[in-house]
């Protein structure tokens, strides 16, 4: 499952960007850990039953998000991307990891400014565009900007972390520091459908523990609605692309497997799964292990969504 790297590479979806920020990161870890001493972490209860910052889940991320980028052919659907041009833009992304996105759109759009925060600094912290900062900051607590900040706000891929209750509150946020006329944009996977067996055992089984957090999976696919609960949003758009996991999808869809793959293979997803089955690690390795070969006969449709939404001029909501 090591192959994510060579493939999106043959494929053309690991550009050298990616590469070059890739190559980057791993230059300022060494030179940190070179300079700052080892401080013992306190023991923390997870929030998350997949690995989300080690080394080889953040290049996970990175190859994601090109990923996205190459099915969508663009890195954003909000019409924003003139005032980027321009140079007259504010764009903040919530739940950064590794600041992939925001590398991308720093570099190509200089003249504007982006920030990123993260639970977690797993970001670059020196070596980054100088239009480009970050912050250590938690998504479910209150953000730590004003009203009105921001021209673009975007998030992506928080569904398995944001509980039910949450998302009101989450989105509520994100558009009270959007300025008035500002866009929000929420990207997230939509689970697949017409899977086989095995397939639709891993699903349910993120699902069953996603559950046992407060975490609502089957929202996702609704979250314009809680957008549209808002008052100072009248319309949500909704960019969808739609593919096949595995070899009768092609490029994207072994490009994806590859991804889902090695999400499900990780050191924590193998110890935090095959527990809660109550089954022995090599027991779960060998049930991913007939993905492949059951992807021969299916296929199975996953689908990635961009929400969309301009906040109103006017505190008046329009009907």
């Amino acid at each position: 499952m090591g192959n994510v790297k060579s493939n999106l590479k043959s494929r053309g979806i690991l550009t050298s960007s990616s590469k070059k920020y890739t190559k980057k990161r791993n230059e300022l870890q060494q030179i940190e850990q070179s300079e700052q001493p080892v401080q013992p972490e306190e023991p923390k209860e997870p929030t998350y039953h997949l690995s989300n910052h080690g080394n080889d889940d953040i290049d996970r991320q990175h190859f994601n998000h090109f990923f996205r980028k190459h099915l969508f052919q663009n890195n954003f659907s909000a019409p924003i991307e003139e005032k980027l041009i321009q140079g007259r833009c504010k764009v903040l992304d919530t739940g950064c990891g590794p600041g992939t996105w925001l590398l991308d759109l720093a570099t190509k759009y200089e003249n504007s400014r982006f920030f990123g925060i993260d639970i977690k600094p797993v970001y670059p912290i020196e070596i980054k565009p100088k239009n480009l900062e970050f912050y250590e900051a938690d998504i479910l607590n209150n953000l730590p900007f004003p009203d009105n900040e921001f021209d673009f706000v975007h998030q992506e891929i928080m569904a398995l972390i944001i509980k039910k209750v949450e998302w009101p509150r989450v989105i509520s946020e994100l558009i009270r520091i959007t300025r008035p006329g500002g866009f929000i944009e929420i990207v997230e996977y939509i689970s697949p459908d017409k899977n086989g067996p095995v397939m639709t055992e891993m699903y349910d089984t993120h699902t069953k523990m996603c559950s046992e957090r407060d975490i609502d999976t089957s929202l996702t696919p609704h979250l314009d609605k809680i957008i549209l609960s808002h008052p100072l949003i009248t319309k949500v758009n909704k960019d969808i692309k739609t593919f096949i996991i595995g070899p009768n999808g092609g490029g994207a869809g072994t490009t994806i497997l590859d991804i889902l793959l090695t999400f499900n293979i990780s050191d924590s997803a193998t110890e935090n799964i095959s527990r809660f089955l109550e089954i022995t690690k090599e027991e779960y390795t060998n049930k991913i292990a007939k993905i492949n070969e059951e992807l021969v006969n299916t296929k199975p449709e996953l689908s990635v969504c961009r929400f969309w939404a301009q906040k109103n001029q006017s505190f008046i909501r329009m009907v």
